[in-house]
């Protein structure tokens, strides 16, 4: 930094010999020649840049700063540290919390007198029990298992008799039905504590059956006959060692401190060690010092200074230690001295800094109209600069302006000029008839005469005629769905003759959307495909047979129609290249050979087409897409936005 700043001012000590600044100049030549340059280029993009550098190397407020540092620097100081120690006695204080409750829980069988009976059934020297019934047990279990719901930071409730008998919520593989306490050094606090319960260090429970159980904190306490004093068996409840350290979860304790829980015996309940990985408690154990230390002091621990903060509760008998560098706390201190002693590098940087504040402020008109022309780029011939100067990007501004309004202009006419066209195209594709279509009809017409089957001769013809008087006898683009979905039914009558009745369609259309308006011709084709590409397809070599399921619902002002088949379906990448394509996202596969995609002239309308009527008249909202897998079938939705006919 201090390299930096000095070629800083080597720079700007080259520029002023340029212009001859030296020494037995006064102040007043300086002060006149850059008021010459600002006067004669103040209406330039240059002179802007000139002037604002030279306002913004005024810095009062870091001298301002530079006079509050001595009283910060204390004032901070004592404010963490009086944080720290605030921090600490909220700890003790939400220990306490948390002990009192466990301490309420171990006295809630001393209440009940179901639990008293059953340990009193089992009364004996430590050890001698055998087992106990199953009534007691389930009865024991669902107590000890009501205690512990909903509280994750226990790891088991355990009530045991005086001969050893062990309840538990914990499932009867977990822990031994019999337990000798008498084994356990832990357990030999609990003598001579008349009642009273004790808090006992990190230990590994004798009564788990898994070996590999890991330490626990438990609260106990000698359960006592109410009425006799006599001791009927004991209350263990095993706390995990996280239920500590949640206790800091919620409060914003310094990472890089401490933070130590021992008892009254010195013994380490629970640690929280720094982010250097460090632990505090042996080596103030080592040295014996653990309460050689006042309350609230600095300290000196292996040659590094430290704020001693103690905080013991007069319930429970626990201290909270905390152990946090001071270097930490004056970290703050330290950095604004460092900000005091380097002022004069700190100005040339703020000039830098602000230099850099500067460039962005110009060059944000700039990089305005940089997005403009992208958004362009990308289609949108509406974009405008709205904002501009009087300076050189100004100019550029309304230039952008001007051209961009001739090419919307120009745009706007090629639009129409393709509007009608498509319309035209339109026009064309419904007049067409799919002489495919009618072959078949006619032949089987030919065959029900044959047969003389003349009913259904009758219905066969009666069908043709409504396709025909739907397909050339109305010129109206925009049909009901209801008449929509008259003319697929005609159409798919004289299909289950052609297929001996094995093609079934079924609909589930929502009664509000029959009178809504469609294009005409738009249901159709898609019936046809999924005949011919789906269903006729799905054997080779054998008369079709399947299932056509058609749907429409509206959903939020937007209707959407599925036309779905069982027949045989597309693979996923044959499907992806299908979407893209209608979606017009893939030009090749425009141009490829897709049956269904673009039909062959004569045919019925392919999806493209259907896709472009859509987009045609809705606009991009609306759309075409296909879903499906190999053997399951294909379907597809059109998603349009329309209204109600007379809305």
């Amino acid at each position: 930094m201090i390299k930096r700043v000095r070629d800083y001012i080597w720079r700007f000590c080259s520029i002023g010999s340029r212009y001859e600044f030296h020494s037995t100049r006064d102040w007043r030549s300086i002060r006149d020649f850059i008021g010459f340059h600002s006067i004669r280029k103040r209406l330039n993009l240059r002179s802007k840049l000139l002037l604002l550098f030279l306002a913004l190397t005024l810095l009062p407020l870091s001298l301002q700063g530079v006079m509050g540092y001595a009283h910060f620097s204390r004032t901070l100081d004592h404010k963490t540290e009086q944080f720290t120690i605030d921090m600490v006695r909220q700890i003790n204080t939400n220990l306490n919390w948390m002990l009192k409750d466990f301490e309420r829980l171990s006295l809630l069988p001393l209440y009940d007198q179901m639990v008293l009976g059953i340990l009193r059934e089992y009364d004996g020297t430590m050890g001698s029990g055998t087992w106990a019934k199953s009534d007691d047990y389930l009865k024991m279990k669902l107590y000890t298992s009501a205690q512990a719901y909903d509280r994750p930071e226990i790891r088991g409730i355990h009530l045991i008799s005086n001969s050893g008998i062990l309840f538990s919520n914990l499932d009867s593989l977990a822990v031994k039905p019999v337990w000798d306490g008498s084994q356990e050094p832990w357990f030999a606090e609990l003598r001579g504590t008349e009642g009273m319960w004790r808090l006992l260090p990190p230990h590994v429970p004798g009564y788990y059956v898994d070996e590999q159980e890991g330490e626990y904190i438990t609260v106990t306490r000698e359960l006592r006959d109410p009425g006799t004093l006599q001791r009927l068996g004991y209350i263990l409840i095993d706390i995990r060692p996280e239920a500590f350290g949640q206790l800091l979860s919620n409060l914003n304790f310094e990472q890089k401190a401490s933070l130590m829980i021992v008892d009254s015996q010195q013994r380490l309940i629970f640690e929280r060690v720094s982010t250097e990985g460090l632990s505090a408690y042996a080596p103030l154990l080592s040295h014996g010092k653990l309460w050689d230390y006042e309350e609230n002091q600095k300290v000196e621990l292996e040659g590094q200074p430290y704020l001693h903060v103690r905080s013991l509760s007069g319930y429970s008998g626990l201290s909270v230690i905390s152990l946090t560098p001071i270097t930490v706390i004056q970290k703050e201190s330290g950095e604004m001295l460092t900000f005091t002693i380097g002022l004069a590098l700190l100005c040339m940087a703020a000039v830098v800094t602000l230099a850099v504040l500067v460039s962005y402020r110009v060059t944000r008109p700039l990089i305005r109209l940089k997005h403009h022309m992208i958004r362009v780029e990308q289609g949108d011939f509406s974009q405008r600069v709205t904002q501009y100067s009087d300076d050189e990007l100004g100019q550029i501004s309304r230039g952008f302006n001007r051209m961009m309004e001739e090419i919307h202009r120009l745009f706007h006419e090629v639009y129409l000029l393709e509007i009608q066209e498509r319309e035209a195209e339109l026009s064309a594709l419904q007049s067409q008839i799919n002489p495919h279509f009618i072959y078949n009809t006619l032949e089987s017409i030919n065959m029900m005469a044959v047969r003389q089957r003349h009913a259904e001769v009758s219905a066969m013809v009666t069908a043709l005629g409504k396709l025909l008087r739907y397909t050339v006898g109305k010129a109206d683009r925009m049909v009901t769905l209801r008449e929509e979905l008259a003319f697929v039914d005609s159409y798919v009558r004289i299909q289950q003759v052609r297929y001996n009745g094995e093609l079934d369609i079924i609909y589930d259309i929502e009664e509000e959307v029959n009178d809504y308006l469609i294009p005409k011709l738009m249901l159709q084709p898609l019936v046809e495909n999924a005949i011919c590409h789906g269903i006729e397809g799905q054997q080779a070599g054998s008369k079709a047979s399947g299932t056509i399921w058609v749907s429409a619902v509206l959903f939020e002002q937007e209707l959407i129609i599925s036309v779905r088949d069982n027949g045989k379906g597309m693979d996923q990448e044959e499907l992806d290249r299908l979407n893209a394509s209608v979606s017009g996202q893939n030009v090749d596969c425009l141009q490829s050979n897709n049956p269904i995609l673009h039909r062959q002239a004569g045919d019925s309308l392919g999806l493209h087409n259907i896709a472009q009527r859509l987009r045609l008249i809705y606009g991009k909202d609306s759309g075409l897409s296909v879903d499906g897998s190999p053997g399951q079938g294909l379907a597809v939705t059109l998603s349009i936005h329309l209204h109600p006919r007379g809305e």
